[in-house]
């Protein structure tokens, strides 16, 4: 009895040492995928669970089908919904004072948001091409529906329907950053100095205002007046402008040509963080008339609520 007893444990343990030295040597250590907890770690890790979580979207937000090539998308109901216009009855600088007479604060009408696992990646709208064809200019495009911190990027594309007019472009923030370490950021509500600006920033635009400061906008800065639009070869943050008010940076913009939006192009990623700025609290696609055919299209981005910078005759004397 004692000789069963002994020799039944060690044969077990000889039968199981085989067999785990047989699976050690079948399989592929490249094909090996990987633990859940190995999946989980790392700074990308890291910074999705930072984010904000699909469980932080209101439930009116569902599943929506691939849009261009960026992943799963979230939308109310899960419909792609269009945003309505504010209008082509003005143009340029005459938009924003007009805006305020009638401030209907941030809307969510035409959003998406970009998913990855659980993290809410990225954030956007969906805009009518027939729209942007037609002249038409937006405002109040919240990018604070849920506590986003700055956006790295800016993509814009085409999203082709099944007919011409049903065309749409789909402007998306995204959150994470395209390469690592990240670049420094500022937090929500501090706003960066003007003087942080590289010396070779100069101010252009609204000549006709005392001190070239835009009514309901700000003033401009850029590097180089003589190319303001985006090209699609364009490397880094080149042609970009930031807005300044009380010597404090308020957004950050790009320009694109309305015929180019009329053409169908795409945008791939405009950085939006070469140089440190904070959450984008809103967004405005403002129509500019140019003399010919077609326009341009300003995507000013801005750091402040709609409340604060639209109502501005003049510059405030602090921020």
């Amino acid at each position: 009895m004692s000789t069963i007893q002994t020799d039944h444990p060690r044969a077990f343990f000889l039968a199981l040492l085989m067999a785990v030295s047989l699976i050690g040597c079948s399989a592929d250590p490249e094909t090996v995928a990987p633990t859940a907890e190995v999946a989980s770690t790392g700074p990308r890790a890291a910074l999705l669970r930072s984010l904000p979580q699909v469980s932080d979207l209101p439930s009116r937000y569902l599943p929506l089908a691939d849009l261009a090539g960026h992943g799963e998308l979230y939308a109310e109901g899960g419909e792609a919904t269009s945003r309505s216009d504010d209008g082509d009855h003005y143009h340029g600088y005459d938009g924003p004072p007009l805006w305020a007479k009638d401030l209907k604060g941030a809307r969510t009408e035409g959003v998406v948001y970009g998913v990855e696992g659980s993290a809410v990646i990225s954030a956007g709208y969906l805009v009518a091409q027939s729209d942007l064809a037609a002249s038409k200019s937006f405002h109040g495009l919240t990018l604070r529906e849920l506590d986003f911190p700055t956006p790295r990027h800016l993509t814009v594309d085409l999203v082709e329907g099944e007919t011409q007019d049903s065309n749409r472009y789909l402007l998306l923030w995204h959150f994470v950053p395209t390469e690592q370490p990240s670049r420094p950021v500022i937090e929500l509500g501090q706003l960066p100095s003007a003087d942080s600006l590289p010396e070779d920033y100069v101010v252009y635009a609204c000549d006709q205002f005392p001190e070239r400061f835009c009514p309901g906008m700000g003033r401009h800065y850029t590097r180089n007046v003589r190319a303001l639009t985006r090209p699609l070869d364009a490397e880094g943050n080149d042609h970009v402008t930031y807005g300044e008010a009380a010597g404090k940076l308020i957004f950050i913009e790009y320009i694109v040509t309305q015929e180019d939006l009329v053409a169908g192009v795409s945008w791939p990623a405009m950085p939006l963080d070469d140089h440190p700025i904070p959450p984008i609290d809103n967004v405005h696609l403002l129509h500019f008339e140019t003399g010919g055919e077609f326009g341009l299209y300003t995507i000013h981005m801005y750091f402040l609520p709609e409340e604060i910078y639209l109502p501005w005759e003049t510059e405030p004397e602090t921020l």
